[in-house]
């Protein structure tokens, strides 16, 4: 009986863990403070939050970084210094990617 309940408990903890390992934290580096409400390619709009020194949100949308969500915080925000998430991508100052998503700065 003791081997079902610790079967059960641990079968709890894995449920209960598995959202988050599917969740990636994207960063932009931009000094824009507050939300920043924008679409992504093809899928829901999304917020992110902006401290003066970065922006960031997380979410289950992969762990690639997208030229489009890209541009479309960029649009707002102005021109980014890096653009990374937690599954280790990361666009820098000197990335031709980088230098793509900053050209539809206003």
């Amino acid at each position: 009986m003791q081997t079902r309940l610790k079967k059960i408990a641990l079968t709890t903890c894995l449920l209960l863990l598995a959202p988050l390992s599917f969740a990636t934290t994207w960063t932009a580096g931009s000094n824009h403070q507050g939300k920043v409400t924008v679409p992504i390619e093809g899928g829901p709009v999304i917020t992110w939050q902006c401290n003066g020194k970065s922006c960031s949100l997380t979410g289950p949308w992969g762990t690639e970084l997208s030229m489009d969500s890209c541009q479309n915080l960029v649009t707002r925000v102005g021109k980014i210094s890096y653009y990374k998430n937690s599954a280790g991508k990361a666009w820098n100052a000197n990335s031709d990617e980088l230098a793509e998503c900053n050209q539809v700065a206003r």
